[in-house]
């Protein structure tokens, strides 16, 4: 093998991801991880106003007085 074949057998342009990539989803994260993204939004923000005794009156102390009085 000469020079020039090493050459053209050493330039890696076959690891060129973009030209595999679709140009309108280029960017865009698959909609089952946004599902989860503002699912657990909306979760933690829910949990924070049920669980929050400022909020929602639970608290753990409370859950333990009724465990005891039944």
């Amino acid at each position: 093998m000469d020079n020039r074949e090493k050459e053209v057998f050493m330039v890696e342009d076959f690891d060129d991801i973009e030209a595999f990539e679709a140009e309108e989803t280029r960017n865009r994260l698959p909609i089952g991880w946004l599902i989860l993204f503002w699912g657990l939004i909306i979760w933690g923000v829910i949990y924070f106003f049920l669980y929050t005794p400022q909020f929602g009156g639970w608290s753990q102390e409370k859950a333990y007085h009724e465990s005891v009085n039944k």
